[in-house]
């Protein structure tokens, strides 16, 4: 799971680091590191794009990851280059842009508009054109020359694109997505295992976290890397904001992924079709805003007959969503994973209705209770509900994350270590006292259809032994010992200081 540092990744981030000094002070953080990556995008496409046609071009696309992108003479960085100390190097930026996004439109169409870059630029014509000669200045560098280098992707360019989004990310609003821990996005990933072959559907994409963790799955655990321009398999993503659609799409670009279909839309409201009927996926994944809302009242007429056993209330949409995510499965070889608020697993009404017709389909296979203020700035208690369309055991494994977390300085943390362990103990499907429970899912449902983790998961019992209680003893003579040393030191001292006192008068 872990990676290995890259050589080379320290360089590029230091070039990247310095170009986005350029746009310090800019008001709009994010956009600033938008534009320093839409540059970084359209900079690749002119040093790798052939200067003259060549009959051997399809082949070279073909094992290369990032895709070939054409870049037009208008559009090359070396003309905006030339051209830096010529007024009016923003009109000439944004239209090399636009001639970069005609030139490619499956990849490109409207990118660039939902960035909302002129936002990263001073107001003042004259300071724009300072503040970007100083930037295509400081692309100059040897780490940022992608000119005769081999054409297959180099991972520490999107590794180094991950860092300064993250040292970019301000506060996050309340209808964005929390941010994922890169080991939960792993687990994730693991145990719903998408192949070469399959699609991957995020209905709530943000940034592309899980959509990128997917990718690097199918890298590692299955060698899909190479395969990944061939469009043998699509990521497909939604997400009600269109601007971090437009991040999700530049960052996997940067990271070498073409095979992308994500769109600016409310999932329960806009679901994706294809030829009218609902698309179907092999996996789904989604880390939802955790104040999730909808309009529950189209869902009476939902045409696809996603919310057919019960609506749930306006307020708790998690439930909702993950009806929405069960009628996207692949109905034989489908499977999710999805990080709800605990009280989808308890609450009454409407979701307990959900809840037994999931358990009456066998639908539930795993229940994760993930620890308390896992994500930043939330104090709201989160598990992890892992579900497939077809399975060959009827029983639900409940499994306290929380007991194999680290505590952290300011929340838990769930690190690489805990995260390979969970993914053992589902692997194994038994028990683990005190810390996984393996359920009949007819038990599940005749007790309610509760599937709180707590209520089948109970901590381990100390165990405590003669030996154990001997031990305790003997330190505890010990430290009494200690401590009346330290009372005769104390009472020596205070008796040559009363002497020095006395003394002195």
């Amino acid at each position: 799971m872990s990676r290995i540092p890259l050589r080379g990744a320290h360089a590029t981030l230091a070039a990247l680091t310095s170009a986005r000094e350029v746009l310090d002070g800019t008001e709009n953080a994010g956009s600033a590191t938008h534009l320093l990556l839409a540059l970084l995008l359209l900079k690749i496409a002119s040093d790798t794009t052939p200067r003259e046609p060549s009959a051997d071009i399809a082949a070279l696309g073909a094992v290369r990851s990032l895709p070939l992108l054409e870049a037009p003479t208008q559009a090359h960085f070396e003309y905006l280059f030339q051209q830096r100390y010529t007024p009016g190097s923003a009109p000439r930026f944004m239209a090399a842009l636009r001639g970069l996004a005609q030139a490619n439109p499956s990849q490109l169409c409207n990118l660039f508009p939902n960035l909302r870059l002129e936002e990263a630029l001073p107001a003042d014509a004259e300071r724009r054109d300072t503040a970007l000669r100083r930037l295509f200045d400081r692309f100059c560098i040897p780490a940022l020359d992608f000119r005769g280098r081999p054409l297959a992707h180099r991972p520490d360019v999107g590794d180094a694109v991950d860092r300064m989004l993250e040292r970019s990310a301000g506060r996050r609003g309340s209808t964005a997505s929390p941010q994922v821990p890169e080991p939960l996005a792993w687990l994730m990933t693991a145990l719903t295992d998408p192949g070469t072959d399959e699609s991957v559907y995020d209905p709530t994409c943000d940034e592309g976290s899980l959509l990128l963790a997917a990718a690097r799955w199918v890298s590692d655990a299955h060698g899909g890397h190479s395969r990944l321009g061939t469009h043998q398999w699509l990521l497909f993503g939604q997400d009600r904001d269109a601007g971090r659609c437009a991040v999700a799409r530049l960052r996997l670009l940067l990271h070498g992924l073409s095979n992308l279909h994500i769109l600016a839309g409310d999932p329960l409201e806009e679901p994706l079709v294809d030829g009218g009927q609902l698309r179907r996926f092999r996996v789904c994944l989604a880390c939802p805003p955790l104040t999730l809302r909808w309009s529950p009242a189209r869902a009476y007429n939902d045409p696809h007959l996603r919310f057919m056993h019960a609506v749930a209330p306006r307020q708790w949409a998690h439930a909702a969503l993950v009806q929405h995510m069960l009628a996207t499965l692949d109905p034989q070889h489908g499977r999710m994973a999805v990080v709800v608020p605990h009280g989808v697993l308890f609450r009454d009404g409407a979701e307990a209705c959900l809840r037994q017709a999931w358990l009456e389909a066998n639908l539930v296979e795993t229940v994760i209770g993930l620890p308390d203020r896992l994500f930043a700035g939330t104090p709201v208690a989160t598990a992890l509900l892992v579900m497939r369309a077809a399975r060959h055991d009827a029983a639900v494994l409940f499994v306290d994350g929380s007991a194999l977390c680290k505590p952290g300085t300011r929340r838990p943390r769930l690190d690489t270590t805990a995260a390979e362990e969970l993914r053992r103990i589902c692997a194994d499907r038994a028990s683990v006292p005190g810390i996984a429970h393996l359920v009949r899912t007819d038990e599940v449902a005749a007790g309610g259809g509760s599937l709180s983790v707590a209520r089948y998961v109970q901590p381990a019992p100390m165990s405590c032994t003669a030996a154990d209680l001997a031990a305790h003893r003997q330190h505890r003579i010990a430290l009494t010992a200690q401590l009346d040393e330290i009372q005769q030191a104390l009472n020596a001292e205070l008796e040559a200081l009363a002497l020095e006192l006395s003394e002195a008068e």
